[in-house]
């Protein structure tokens, strides 16, 4: 980068500073992500733990269930931002989420509406 006369050309220098806020900006993404990572766990340690204390306290899974489903079914008050898939319980091949209705896939082979709301393993 250094010329023989000991000087470098602002082109160069540009260039430089240019890599050097890209890095920056890889790093600072980086740290956001390992944020948000650390979000989640702690969320769903404390959803997990309250749904553990409701099922002690005698509330059915089926309720906690059926709810969950029926948060689903309003998209305006549920966007995922993780896509689920599963196979088709018709043709067995595997439909993942649309991402237009929450947590609903539409199976491409035979058309099957599948629904992907969360349900509690207790």
């Amino acid at each position: 980068m250094i010329r023989n006369n000991g000087y470098v050309s602002s082109s160069e220098l540009k260039s430089v500073a240019s890599e050097v806020r890209q890095a920056e900006k890889v790093a600072e993404t980086s740290r956001s992500v390992n944020d948000l990572k650390s979000d989640i766990l702690r969320l769903k340690i404390m959803v997990q733990a309250m749904m553990e204390i409701m099922v002690a306290q005698g509330i059915d899974p089926n309720l906690i269930n059926s709810k969950m489903e029926e948060i689903v079914a309003k998209p305006e008050t549920f966007a995922p931002s993780e896509k689920e898939s599963a196979p088709c319980p018709e043709c067995g091949r595997m439909v993942m989420d649309n991402g237009t209705v929450p947590l609903t896939g539409t199976c491409l082979y035979c058309g099957k509406v599948i629904r992907f709301a969360p349900k509690i393993d207790i």
